[in-house]
């Protein structure tokens, strides 16, 4: 197959719609498809252009042997709908210009975030007979009213038709959570069409080492994006209470929101901002951690979310330290008995998980272990890869018999 991936995200920026659709496009080339990319210029989560970008309209460039084309969109801030609006929507313009001057797909796999796209892959079904797949990872514009980016409204009213839209246009739809697939199937839209893949992690992250080297310090870490869908604030105040007690928080990611996490963290000596990095260089560290903190923020809507740090902390066999009170990810956790469920909001909570695994390494040991063979029988990309390339090739065959 010819398959086209058009995604807002794309590395080098750093993130989880960054690394999966870089993951899938590799597993996919391996198999012997023809693989290609169309995104914009690389910019999150700051909304400021990375060296070597700047002052470019168009570049075509090879990146880990896959073809990728970028193509123009304008700048706009995340911290405001407007701002966001103005990136993704050029960015949707400049990429329907675009695919009708290059030789058609035979598969079109449109990301959602950033919804508009959702156009290209339309154009190419209807104009060029491509196979329009929308993937879905967050739910929008409902994903963007529960963190606090948009609001009832006119706008959302509008936004909500066009996803319903795209969602009865698509030829499949892959959801990477139950919730989605739920929430994408009470709008009518038929179970055959959904197929349910969720996140995953690259085969090589699966962690081989045995034990982690923090000398005789207890290390949670944090790694993923600074913004609305995350709530910091407990584990900085458990930090604040632990730090006579050996224990250390190190926080991974960029984001919005960093500047207000750096404030209230303030001089606090056992909590370290490491900023973005590269997957790689992001493992080596949670190699070395004792816990990964997933502090989800208590918004309605966030219930569906299954954080892809999750599956991160599984593969680097630490436990779960996440907060929630229902949703997938809570009963991930729960079932699989591989961390602590605490209240949300909760720094009491906070600290007497981090107390507790301080001071029952084995039990945390074993949680990690559990957490480790669930990744590697359920979220491998290579075994997610094949569920996908099954997805792709049943929609075409679908479409060829008319």
């Amino acid at each position: 197959m010819n398959i086209l991936f058009v995604t807002f995200y794309y590395p080098p920026e750093v993130g989880a719609p960054q690394r999966r659709i870089s993951e899938y496009a590799a597993e996919l080339k391996k198999r012997g498809h023809r693989v290609s990319i169309l995104t914009g210029f690389p910019n999150y989560p700051r909304g400021e252009l990375l060296e070597p970008y700047r002052r470019r309209l168009y570049l075509r460039e090879n990146l880990d042997d896959i073809e990728v084309l970028r193509v123009f969109h304008f700048l706009g801030s995340r911290e405001t709908k407007w701002g966001r609006a103005l990136a993704e929507g050029s960015f949707a313009v400049s990429a329907l210009i675009a695919v009708l001057l290059k030789r058609a797909p035979d598969v079109v796999i449109v990301e959602s975030p950033s919804l508009v796209s959702g156009w290209t892959g339309l154009v190419l079904k209807r104009m060029r007979k491509s196979v329009f797949v929308l993937h879905v990872s967050d739910l929008f514009p409902d994903g963007a009213l529960a963190v606090g980016m948009l609001s009832q409204g006119t706008l959302f009213s509008i936004l909500r038709r066009m996803a319903s839209f795209f969602y009865r246009e698509a030829d499949a739809i892959v959801a990477v959570t139950k919730g989605l697939q739920e929430i994408i199937l009470s709008q009518g839209i038929s179970f055959q069409k959904i197929r349910l893949i969720p996140n995953g992690v690259a085969d090589a992250h699966i962690r081989t080492k045995a034990e982690p080297a923090t000398n005789g310090k207890f290390r949670a870490v944090y790694a993923g994006n600074l913004g609305r869908a995350y709530n910091l604030s407990p584990a900085l105040q458990a930090a604040h209470r632990l730090r006579e007690d050996g224990f250390e928080f190190e926080i991974i990611g960029d984001g919005i929101d960093r500047s207000a996490v750096e404030k209230q963290a303030g001089a606090l000596p056992n909590v370290r901002f490491l900023g973005g990095m590269p997957v790689d260089k992001m493992f080596e560290r949670l190699y070395q951690a004792n816990a990964m903190v997933i502090p989800l923020a208590a918004r309605p809507g966030l219930e569906s979310v299954i954080p892809s740090k999750m599956a991160d902390a599984m593969a680097a066999s630490l436990p779960v330290v996440l907060t929630g009170r229902t949703g997938e990810s809570v009963e991930i956790v729960r079932e699989r008995r591989c961390g602590i469920v605490v209240e949300p909001d909760n720094p009491d909570a906070m600290v007497e998980a981090f107390q507790f695994l301080q001071k029952n390494p084995t039990e945390a040991a074993a949680m990690g272990q559990r957490g480790l063979e669930y990744v590697k029988k359920t979220r491998l990309r290579s075994f997610l890869t094949e569920q996908l390339e099954e997805t792709l090739l049943a929609a075409l065959q679908k479409r060829n018999r008319g």
